[in-house]
């Protein structure tokens, strides 16, 4: 038996242009592109006995080109290219308020000159409003941070690649405006190598590149939007139904078309925007010319009315079901499907950034050998055919997680499956495929997305339901005037062309997985500025004046939360006995008090949140903090990692726990090096020589004093936590940015007082 590894990398972004200024919003699209679309696949050709598969999503392509052809500039780049001298006060806010838009650990901290205007920008910000010159920045440091901004989304392998690029990285500082403009420029020509290197990938590596739909839409939702009670009976609806089946026709063909234009030919595969699938759906995808279709476990799942159940090491119970390939009979012909792996893929999407290299890339060949094993025990496995591992996921927002955007576990991990072959092949998913010899039949296909098996995100939130509602009225109203030509079978207007155009990109998944509270970015606002402007620009092509609603916006104001969580002062001092254990209700009755709020994030989880809540204090020379973590969440668990972080201070606290001997280890360390101290047996003394008192049996509480992190009387602390089950996914609190907690002034007896 041969086992077959198909990697899948999804690259997408949304359409940013604003109709009204032509305009990119956002900088995702080039900062992205000098980051991972070009490496990714550099990275890769060095191992050519590993092949992937390549999802490159249409409204992502269009604009590169724009970039490259066409001189298209976004804002972030605009005010880039400005002189530090000629800034306005408006435009040096937007800086400082955007130019820190990096993971902080491993591209802000490691520069020690970004890391010093990252501590010093917030004083820049109150100098600036208030008028005043207290930590203000002059031009030096808007020059420095823009060209540091923007070299830290360069990829490594960009930076190694050009010497110039390398000695400015190095320098960290002083730059003349000069260098800034290089960096820059040198952006937009890696930019400008990005097709050739996917060219490269299928024409000379053996790769395979494979398509979404334009726009990326959620298919099933486009052909009827009341299809999210086929995926969950409870779903709410908008007030007005969307039933358009054209429109999801036409985004499969639009894609269809960009590719070809870009790459030579039709793809082959389609990867549908979030895995959503219908019946429907894959019949459009069929009659557009495409030969399979990826998706979900969870879908597979709903299709044959049981669960995948994974054994204690995560892998599938019964294997022979998830590891093959379906054909799919439908009234444009048959359609194979896959279903993704969703363990595997989220290994590398989100966990293994957190763990050492080496043990990262060991431990994906372990799973793949463990499956191998379990599939070969299994002699009616696959019933003669070689088994498929689809592993599918976003290629692009991972990378800035790992010290070195990934490079050396990639290099080590594909090292390692190489050298599993022949028993292991990576191969492109249409190469399995045509070796694939024989297909079991799916009985029926479900309706659903990667993301629980449902359309929730997208339509379930009343934010949502005035977007659906806002798309349903100006695509009704395009529909009874295109109508008119196409029943006289006349060519439909350039005007009502260019208006369809706009809705399309209204379609897009991206503005509605913003809305409502599953999600949080500090960008929403502009996320919902261009859905609304798309929908104007469509009623202006039209000739017709846009509704006066379209000028107000969907999320509204209360509801965006600040990328700093504050954390008031805690009512008053607390002296808490550092044992583990709740001595009494009065300990921490007086500390603020967090519970996280399980449905705020990215991560969607069917099981209960590790991290039930946690305290946090102070007395007049320490700082303290308790964790309250789930026992049910953690039955199956016997090694727990909880990290403290405090990232304008450059120092973490790594907890290690060991839940069935209720033994503890606590580190301190700044980002260079560390120090231990293990508890005895599991209480860290507060004879300790940093200061540090740690101790864990139905909790974990700690405390240490102000200056082991440098703390200031007056200032706010600025942290974040992770909690890390081993072998599973983790959480982070909170799921963006950090908590801002207040810590005691000079006056914070008396005020405490006089409350």
């Amino acid at each position: 038996m041969k086992l077959r590894l198909c990697f899948l990398w999804h690259m997408h972004q949304p359409y940013y242009k604003d109709p009204e200024t032509g305009t990119y919003t956002l900088p995702w699209v080039r900062l992205h592109a000098v980051k991972d679309y070009v490496s990714l696949p550099r990275i890769f050709r060095e191992f050519r006995g590993v092949r992937h598969t390549f999802n490159l999503v249409p409204s992502l392509l269009i604009q590169v080109r724009d970039y490259v052809e066409n001189g298209a500039e976004d804002i972030f780049l605009a005010v880039s290219r400005k002189n530090a001298l000629d800034l306005s006060r408006d435009e040096e806010e937007f800086i400082l308020r955007n130019f820190f838009s990096a993971f902080a650990p491993t591209m802000i901290l490691p520069q020690p000159r970004y890391a010093e205007l990252f501590r010093g920008h917030e004083n820049a910000i109150r100098s600036l409003r208030g008028n005043g010159r207290p930590g203000a920045f002059g031009a030096s440091e808007y020059t420095d941070l823009v060209t540091l901004f923007n070299l830290a989304w360069i990829h490594p392998l960009h930076l190694e690649e050009d010497p110039e690029l390398s000695r400015l990285w190095r320098k960290g500082g002083r730059y003349t405006e000069r260098e800034k403009q290089y960096v820059l420029d040198r952006q937009i020509d890696v930019m400008g190598a990005m097709f050739d290197e996917y060219r490269k990938l299928e024409k000379e590596d053996g790769g395979e590149l494979s398509s979404s739909p334009m726009y990326h839409p959620i298919l099933p939702l486009l052909i009827d939007n009341r299809s999210a009670q086929d995926a969950w009976p409870g779903a709410s609806l908008p007030s007005m139904p969307f039933s358009f089946p054209r429109d999801a026709r036409r985004q499969l063909e639009r894609g269809r078309d960009v590719f070809r234009e870009l790459f030579g030919a039709n793809p082959k595969g389609l990867w549908p925007s979030e895995g959503s699938i219908s019946p429907a759906t894959l019949d459009l995808a069929s009659e557009a010319g495409f030969r399979w279709i990826a998706t979900d476990e969870a879908l597979l799942s709903k299709a044959l009315g049981k669960p995948i159940h994974r054994n204690f090491d995560g892998i599938p119970m019964e294997p022979r079901w998830l590891y093959r390939p379906y054909s799919v009979k439908t009234p444009s012909g048959d359609i194979r499907i896959l279903f993704r792996d969703h363990r595997l893929s989220d290994l590398i999407g989100f966990e293994y950034s957190r763990w050492n290299a080496d043990d990262a890339a060991n431990n994906f060949v372990h799973n793949i050998k463990c499956i191998y094993d379990s599939l070969s025990s299994n002699k009616s496995a696959i019933s003669g055919e070689d088994p498929i591992v689809p592993v599918i996921l976003d290629g692009e927002n991972a990378w800035e997680y790992f010290p070195d955007s990934g490079v050396y576990f990639l290099r080590t991990l594909m090292s390692k499956l190489e050298h599993l072959r022949p028993v292991v092949e990576c191969v492109p998913i249409s190469e399995a495929l045509e070796q694939t010899r024989t297909f079991e039949e799916l009985p029926s296909v479900p309706t659903g997305s990667w993301i629980d098996g449902t359309f929730h995100i997208w339509i379930g939130h009343p934010e949502d339901h005035a977007a659906w509602d806002m798309l349903s009225r100006v695509r009704s109203l395009w529909e009874s005037k295109a109508g008119n030509f196409e029943k006289k079978g006349e060519t439909v207007p350039e005007n009502l062309k260019e208006a369809e155009e706009y809705i399309f990109a209204a379609e897009g998944s991206d503005w509605c997985w913003w809305y409502g509270d599953d999600h949080f970015t500090p960008h929403g606002p502009e996320f919902d500025r261009l859905f609304r402007h798309n929908i104007k620009a469509a009623y202006n092509a039209m000739g017709i004046k846009p509704p006066d609603m379209l000028d107000v916006p969907i999320i509204k104001a209360e509801r965006i939360p600040s990328r700093k969580n504050a954390i008031p002062a805690p009512m008053s001092y607390i002296h808490p006995n550092v044992d583990g254990i709740v001595t009494s209700y009065f300990e921490w009755s007086s500390a603020f008090h967090y519970i996280p709020n399980p449905e705020f994030g990215t991560m969607h989880r069917a099981a209960r949140l590790i991290l039930s809540s946690f305290f946090y204090g102070f007395s007049k020379t320490e700082l303290f903090f308790r964790f309250d973590i789930d026992p049910v969440a953690t039955e199956n668990t016997a090694e727990v990692t909880l990290e403290l972080l405090f990232p304008e201070k450059n120092r973490k606290m790594r907890i290690d726990l060991n839940l069935p001997e209720g033994t503890s280890s606590c580190t301190f360390s700044g980002f260079g090096g560390s120090h231990h101290a293990d508890p005895d047996p599991s209480v860290l003394k507060a004879e300790h020589e940093f200061g540090v008192r740690m101790a864990y049996s139905k909790v974990v509480e700690i405390g240490f004093p102000f200056e082991l992190i440098d703390c200031v009387k007056d200032e706010r602390l600025e942290f974040f936590i992770t909690i890390q089950p081993k072998g599973t996914l983790g959480e982070r609190w909170p799921m963006y940015g950090t908590f801002s907690a207040e810590l005691p002034g000079s006056d914070f007896s008396e005020r405490m007082w006089g409350a």
